[in-house]
């Protein structure tokens, strides 16, 4: 009985939809085909009473939705006697009461095609049919006393079965697809629930967390009353905040991913970039939902051979959960345990996940990385394996299965390494659909970054001003902008500025559009662009004139590795550097320190300056935030003392070492006095986290470039006016490798167009600077050298635009040359420009292969 009233409520359940039309049809149709068959087109037996009698059974179902909850638990029973009398019954008695009429007949099918429909069960539909048409002619035998076959013919049967039989075959594909619905849906489902199960329990953690740094919930309510909070608590709460968002983030993007799969689409590689795979490891062992602390012991990480490859980080780290709980399901069995272990090899390096569970039959291997294939464990939907197979393929990788019975299961994760060509051909792709927006005053520099742009297959725009950026910015959402800081009507710093704080930004735009990664290209002084970069947004700045490895560093950080956007998380570029804190307020220390410790920094704390001077001759640091105001010696002295050397054994970065100062005092004595003691940057206080981290993640950048340049501008304070004068001379004329790249992406009579731009320019600045000299005005002398150095950059002419570097140089110090034959020298280098120019132009097509 138990199995019959599931069998019935399963029935009822696939007809409820229905119910209610059948119901109508019953009711109504019943009394109104008696018209039809008695007067319309009359047939030799009708009966209106046993039609009222099937009208008024029906009525049940046409209200069925408005039934009480205990009339609707009974009406399986109902469902299970009417169907029968209503259907089989009825038509089978007046066919046979008809004698075989053709249109009873046909009327007898088109019941059998209705009752398929409704009960979706064929042996219910057999069933039902037979006990319908012995009933009927028992009835009819019963009350006439025979049963007449006036108008039967034998192909009847055969036409009757058809029906039968192919309205169950139709019906049985219905329901299989119905099934197949059904069970996707209700994988989905599962997959999904578990999925979720991880993020929802960190971020159930974490509001436990929130919950036990914010004050108690106050016994009453008085809405004046005010809590405080320190600053570590602050922190921590924004901190918690941060991190749950990267959870949901990170299992929306699961859901997603199982969608994708499900539906057979391909896997989204946009946001596919350079993964370690030991951390990817070390985070999926010790974020999985565990259910006690013991199923985490039984696993090994074996991680020494630590390689990169090309994917998602978050997928990834799913591929492992899935593994890690397939295995687990086994921890029963004595001694079993999971070992995760990395391997590298020339062309292709491998993750083995090996537990020591049953294992897996030869024959059944491949089957499970098919969709809705389980083996081994009841409750599995048959999609994660399946699913970890399409993830390792998005990555050009491949996932194997290889087992003893009774003794191991091993899955080999083959990963092809980060610099191989499968890695470089899916950049590629995700390069197609980037935009970069290239802004610069100098065509010339517009040309050359255009094509280090094209070459790796992003599309560009251009602007030559800050407000031609901004209109550009306002219609387009970028991925990354080159922006030049002195151009006309706008700067670039200015742009940037604006940009950051959504001025003449269309609201339409994504979050992501105001956040973009802005790099700065100048040929001003590192020293000079990076506090500029630091307080207007830029996440870097690179030198002019730039090669084709800066643009492709550059590429290659904001698209394809971890490094975040300027309001992000500055994790990788902080991660083990090492800071030199001084500050004589302990609590200040302490607190900047938990910042900085938050990030991975290394963190070294002197409490005046005579301390940090001690500190920077034992231990490496690769930057120094000073206070000002502090007892023994000041923010200044100490300054500059690390400038001057002097006070040092062993340290030899004291000229280069980025220096930001902290100080209450921002008018511009103070802030001159900071810029002549040698430091890089200030900030005031009170300093916010954002602006710390931003900064100092923006000089960590540009280290490297700062130390290393080999500008002279870097150096003149070191040498002797003679030594840089004799450098000069030194430098080759032309810098072959921006002219060949010029060349390239233009013809010669675009090249030379540029050139006779150059050449005009140029000698008009010549002109103005020896007007300006012979005046007086250094603002004036600086303002020229500037831009002759920039345009001599853009162009290739080298070694006018280091002797335009250097003179600029000075200016900046508001020094006057020093060399007495100092135009003479200038007007000489340009007319060596001119004439190497002239010959590269008459044999450029050796000059390009030079």
């Amino acid at each position: 009985m138990r199995t019959l009233k599931h069998k019935l409520n399963t029935i009822v359940e696939h007809a409820e939809p229905n119910l209610p039309m059948i119901g109508m049809l019953g009711s109504i149709g019943y009394p109104l085909f008696y018209m039809v068959w008695r007067y319309l087109i009359p047939q030799p037996y009708e009966n209106l009473s046993l039609r009222l009698a099937e009208a008024v059974i029906s009525l049940p179902w046409l209200f069925y939705p408005q039934l009480p909850k205990k009339a609707k638990d009974m009406f399986p029973y109902y469902f299970f006697v009417v169907v029968l009398i209503l259907m089989p019954f009825f038509f089978h008695f007046m066919m046979l009461k008809n004698e075989w009429s053709v249109v009873w007949v046909m009327s007898s099918m088109a019941c059998l095609f209705l009752l398929i429909l409704i009960v979706n069960d064929w042996v219910f539909v057999c069933g039902y049919t037979f006990v319908g048409f012995v009933l009927a002619y028992a009835v009819v035998y019963a009350t006439d006393g025979y049963v007449s076959y006036t108008y039967f013919r034998v192909e009847y049967i055969p036409v009757y079965l058809f029906v039968l039989v192919g309205g169950l075959i139709g019906n049985h594909k219905r329901q299989v697809a119905h099934q197949t619905k059904l069970l996707l849906m209700r994988s989905l489902s599962g997959s999904i629930a578990h999925e979720m199960r991880n993020p929802l329990s960190a971020i159930t953690n974490a509001m436990g967390t929130l919950q036990s740094i914010i004050p108690e919930k106050p016994d009453n309510s008085d809405e004046q009353e005010k809590f405080e909070l320190s600053n570590s608590s602050l922190f921590g709460i924004h901190d918690v905040i941060d991190a749950s968002l990267s959870t949901i983030k990170r299992g929306n993007k699961i859901i997603d991913s199982v969608l994708v799969t499900l539906q057979d689409d391909l896997m989204d590689i946009s946001n596919f970039k350079k993964v370690s795979v030991k951390s990817s490891i070390h985070a999926a062992i010790g974020n999985y939902g565990y259910n006690d602390q013991r199923e985490k012991s039984l696993i090994i990480e074996k991680t020494e051979a630590s390689f990169d490859f090309f994917g998602d980080k978050d997928l990834f780290i799913y591929v492992l959960f899935n593994l890690i709980k397939n295995a687990l399901h086994y921890q029963d069995k004595p001694g079993f345990k999971i070992e995760i272990s990395t391997e590298t090899g020339s062309a292709v390096n491998y993750v083995r996940v090996r537990d020591t569970g049953p294992g897996i039959p030869h024959g059944r291997r491949k089957l499970i990385f098919e969709r809705f294939y389980t083996f081994g464990k009841s409750g599995g939907n048959g999609l994660g394996l399946s699913f970890c197979r399409r993830v390792i393929e998005s990555f050009g990788g491949a996932i194997t299965c290889e087992s003893e019975e009774g003794s191991w299961t091993e899955f080999i994760i083959s990963l092809p390494g980060y610099t191989s060509k499968t890695a470089t051909d899916l950049k590629r792709e995700i390069l197609k659909n980037k935009r970069v927006l290239i802004v610069d005053d100098q065509i010339s520099n517009r040309l050359l970054l255009m094509k280090f742009i094209s070459e790796l297959g992003c599309a560009n725009d251009q602007a030559d001003n800050g407000k031609q950026a901004l209109n550009l910015f306002s219609k387009n959402c970028y991925d990354l902008v080159f922006m030049d800081f002195e151009m006309p009507f706008l700067t670039g710093d200015r742009a940037v500025t604006m940009m950051r704080e959504d001025l003449s930004i269309n609201p339409k735009h994504p979050r992501k559009c105001v956040d973009v990664p802005v790099v700065g290209i100048t040929a001003l002084p590192l020293a000079e662009a990076l506090p500029r970069a630091a307080v207007c947004g830029m996440n870097e700045v690179i030198s002019k004139p730039m090669k084709r490895k800066d643009i492709g560093r550059v590429i290659e950080r904001y698209f394809f590795s971890e490094t975040p956007s300027i309001s992000s998380d500055f994790e990788e570029i902080l991660s083990n550097a090492r800071i030199l804190l001084v500050d004589d307020n302990e609590t200040s220390r302490k607190f900047m320190s938990m910042i900085l410790a938050h990030y991975g920094c290394l963190i070294g704390q002197a409490e005046n300056g005579k301390k940090a001077i001690e500190l920077l001759d034992e231990q490496d640091f690769n930057l120094i935030l000073m206070d000002m105001e502090m007892p023994v010696m000041n923010g200044v002295e100490t300054t500059r003392a690390i400038r001057n050397g002097a006070v040092f054994s062993r340290f030899a970065s004291h000229r280069s070492i980025p220096i930001i100062a902290l100080t209450g005092n921002t008018d511009p004595k103070s802030i001159s006095e900071v810029k002549e003691a040698g430091m890089n940057h200030f900030l005031s206080k009170p300093i916010f986290r954002d602006e710390l981290i931003s900064t100092i993640a923006i000089w960590l950048n540009n280290e490297h470039d700062v130390t290393n340049t080999p500008e002279i501008h870097q150096e003149h304070a070191m040498i002797s006016s003679e030594s840089a004068w004799a450098a000069i001379r030194n430098e080759n004329i032309l810098d072959r490798s921006i002219i060949s790249s010029l060349m390239e992406i233009s013809d010669s009579e675009l090249f030379g167009s540029l050139l006779e731009v150059f050449f005009k320019d140029a000698e008009l600045l010549i002109g103005e600077l020896e007007q300006a000299a012979s005046i007086g005005d250094i603002r004036l002398f600086s303002e020229f050298s500037h831009t002759l150095k920039g345009s001599s950059a853009s162009i290739g002419a080298n070694r006018l635009y280091v002797l335009a570097t250097h003179l600029n140089n000075l200016s900046r110090r508001e020094e006057w040359p020093d060399h007495v034959d100092w135009l003479g020298i200038l007007k000489q280098t340009f007319s060596k420009t001119v004439e190497e120019m002239g010959m590269s132009m008459k044999s450029d097509t050796n000059f390009v292969a030079d």
